[in-house]
């Protein structure tokens, strides 16, 4: 008797080792079970950081635990990435990740962190245009006025851009726009949106090329000259706002973009409960408004479409960097 209860105690372990093996998922069924945090590589206040607290707030509610927004801004949003990077692969930790993921492994020369090896993606939010903004007191109307009055000043007295930091889309956006037109400037990097917008409309800098959301409230209150839009196409809400290619840059064509990604090694059924709970929240009528209205058309997408554009955008911005000679040093 003692034998074969033995051997059926051994048999239902066996059992639930063998599930346990095959069916990963069932281990997790109930995540997430504690607090999840989303890390964002700027500063609070920006328009980044914007999307990661009304992913969290709705998250919060399908899911029923408290999920935080972290800010860890700094090093051309590497300091953040990083910490992502090396957090436990259990879906816990995520990146509100931007275009920084696809540029920084050409721009830097070394990173804390392998992007492909220790970031995975998990769902693409939104492509993400840039507005090309200049102070008033400049006098110029156009892009052409602008690039005929950045040449006469290249060597005497640069004009001066801000970003949200080095190796940013904002940066590189402008990197971009100094060989396109043949101009110098001085770069000076911020640690966020909110810093930056705040360094521009102090005048602290001439030029800045923005993200939709945080340009916006300056432009339609008539205080921000809106000159041009980085994408290949116009966008719905500044529809009277040439693309950089129209208003004299026939080459220009470049758009960021806005996702979640989670530690490298997260396991497959955690990625896939994320994908789904997240494109839910994208799908929402009153979230996709909400961030319409600022500029994002959110549209989500799997793990695998994910992967494949951050793929093929490294690559792209690889390309990119080599050809304009670009460093965040």
């Amino acid at each position: 008797m003692r034998n074969t209860h033995m051997n059926n105690l051994l048999a239902a372990m066996s059992a639930m080792a063998l599930g346990a093996l095959f069916y990963p998922g069932s281990a997790r069924a109930d995540f997430p079970e504690r607090t999840v945090s989303i890390v964002v590589p700027f500063e609070a206040g920006g328009t980044v950081d914007l999307v990661a607290r009304a992913l969290a707030s709705r998250l919060n509610a399908k899911w029923g635990v408290s999920v935080i927004v972290v800010n860890r801004p700094g090093a051309g949003n590497t300091i953040g990435a990083n910490a992502v990077a090396r957090a436990a692969p259990d879906g816990y930790t995520l990146l509100l990740a931007n275009t920084s993921i696809s540029i920084n492994p050409s721009l830097y020369k070394t990173l804390p962190y392998d992007t492909e090896r220790d970031l995975t993606p998990v769902s693409f939010l939104a492509p993400s245009p840039n507005v090309l903004l200049v102070q008033k007191s400049l006098g110029v109307d156009t892009l052409r006025e602008l690039i005929a009055l950045a040449k006469s000043r290249s060597n005497s007295n640069p004009l001066m851009f801000a970003s949200v930091g080095k190796g940013s889309f904002h940066h590189f956006s402008m990197e971009m726009f100094k060989s396109e037109a043949g101009v110098e400037l001085i770069h000076v990097p911020y640690k966020g949106v909110a810093s930056a917008i705040v360094g521009f409309r102090r005048g602290d800098v001439d030029l800045y090329c923005s993200d939709l959301p945080g340009a916006l409230p300056g432009i339609r209150a008539g205080e921000f000259k809106p000159l041009a839009v980085t994408g290949a196409k116009r966008v719905a809400t500044l529809p009277e706002v040439p693309t950089m290619a129209e208003a004299g840059l026939p080459h220009y064509a470049a758009a960021g973009y806005v996702g979640v990604m989670a530690t490298g090694g997260t396991p497959p059924d955690v990625l896939a409960k994320l994908n789904k709970d997240i494109n839910e929240v994208v799908a929402e009528p009153e979230f996709r408004d909400q961030f319409s209205a600022l500029g994002y058309d959110m549209v989500g997408s799997t793990i695998e479409e994910f992967a494949a554009f951050l793929k093929e955008d490294i690559e792209r911005y690889k390309r990119l960097v080599k050809t304009i000679g670009a460093t965040a040093d």
